[in-house]
């Protein structure tokens, strides 16, 4: 876990930081850093170049907007720039999905006129030279010709549930009626609202940052909090925190590397969203400890579970987490952030968690068990892990459950998992 004195350094660093960023873009027009010569829109480490200032960055990308819908949300950045130094994680900029457009029904707000018929547009809320606060705007200006990484997720319901057309169509209905009303792009990244009527005296504009305007659409029309307390102290809610929580599902992306930064294979990966998407569901059924870490004068070990399931480079979180440093979850036990076990002992778990993933995708199912020891550090048992690349895992397709056989023995503990895989349209 990570430690108590490590969380206010990074709170102070992190808060110095963003306001002094603050003042220094409020001061300041925007400015991007040129294409260097592969194109890529990353600033060469040989150059010198500084660090490109704009929300999403520098930076390009292909991905498809095909078989995305309405209410899906999309993360973008770019490494080695000013936001990805800045905002906590691998991403700088949130947009949320709006639809395909109808003749003259979307105004592009960074080119001035309509999103052409048959687009796909996104609602966001930003600051450029376009403007200050929420917006609509093309998928492919606002995505494609804005960063180097980008990611698509999906929003499961609590449960595993998929929202229905209408539930997608009240979230972008919730962003798009707040444009004309906000006072511009909210600063105050620190915090977050769901409305946009806060009382006086106002420490930043009466509307939104990127991140929060996703949040809060979906706490306010579906009641489902986005935030994966992946920020020091869970201040604010930005896109890192959207992408590690508990409900989004990863459907498409263009990345170079994972998010811990270990390479993918062929040095590039890509997976649009696919037109046949499919639901993972895991159940951890038991874990039967061989030792216990902590010593018979601390009492029995305090237990709990770690899971990375989904697309096999950029998992899902796994429903009923709570973040832990190295991106993998802790799984609520009756409202407990762990339960207590001694060596010799089984502790049937009996959690359902889920995922998304497109027919290309590689897939993973990692769990991992762990003893909470505030003194010494958190003691890791064996991972337990399957992984399959694009093809392999086809086969269990719509065939039912499936599982690891009864208590699988890696050393220090044993696993009995189930899952299986099935369509979803």
């Amino acid at each position: 876990m990570r430690n108590l004195t490590t969380n206010k350094k990074i709170l102070l660093t992190s808060t110095v930081l963003i306001f002094t960023a603050i003042l220094l873009i409020s001061s300041f027009p925007m400015i991007t850093t040129p294409m260097n010569s592969s194109g890529s829109g990353k600033a060469s480490s040989e150059s010198g170049s500084e660090p490109s200032v704009a929300f999403a960055s520098s930076g390009s990308n292909t991905m498809s907007p095909n078989n995305l819908l309405p209410g899906d949300i999309i993360l973008l950045g770019t490494d080695d720039t000013l936001f990805d130094f800045l905002i906590p994680g691998k991403w700088s900029h949130t947009v949320i999905v709006g639809g395909i457009a109808g003749y003259h029904e979307i105004w592009a707000t960074e080119e001035g006129t309509w999103v052409p018929e048959g687009e796909t547009w996104v609602v966001h809320s930003t600051k450029d030279d376009d403007g200050d606060g929420l917006r609509t705007s093309r998928f492919n200006t606002v995505v494609n010709d804005h960063a180097g990484n980008v990611v698509a997720i999906r929003i499961l319901k609590p449960g595993g549930a998929l929202l229905s057309s209408s539930e997608r169509t009240a979230i972008v209905n919730f962003a798009t009626s707040k444009i004309g009303l906000d006072e511009g792009y909210d600063w105050n990244w620190l915090g977050k609202q769901t409305g946009i009527d806060t009382a006086d005296p106002e420490i930043a504009p009466d509307g939104y940052y990127c991140s929060e305007l996703a949040w809060a659409a979906y706490k306010s029309t579906l009641g489902i909090d986005l935030d994966g307390d992946f920020s020091p102290f869970n201040i604010g809610v930005s896109p890192e925190d959207i992408y590690w929580s508990q409900y989004a599902q990863v459907i498409a992306l263009e990345m170079n590397s994972d998010p811990n930064g270990n390479s993918v294979p062929g040095g590039a990966y890509k997976i649009d969203a696919s037109n046949d998407l499919y639901k993972l569901t895991v159940f951890v059924d038991e874990v039967y400890y061989d030792d216990e870490h902590e010593g018979w004068l601390m009492g029995d070990g305090e237990m709990y579970l770690k899971l990375w399931i989904g697309e096999g480079y950029f998992p899902s979180c796994a429903a009923n987490g709570y973040k832990n440093d190295n991106h993998l979850d802790k799984i609520d036990d009756a409202g407990d952030h762990y339960t207590r076990a001694g060596s010799g002992e089984a502790i049937d778990w009996n959690n359902y968690h889920y995922a998304l993933v497109s027919f290309n995708s590689y897939l993973k199912i990692r769990i991992q068990a762990s003893e909470y020891d505030s003194t010494s550090g958190d003691d890791d048992y064996p991972t337990f892990q399957w992984f399959w690349d694009g093809s392999t895992w086809h086969n269990y397709i719509d065939n039912g459950w499936y599982w690891s056989g009864s208590r699988v023995d890696l050393g220090d503990c044993r696993y009995t998992i189930y899952f299986r895989i099935d369509a979803v349209y």
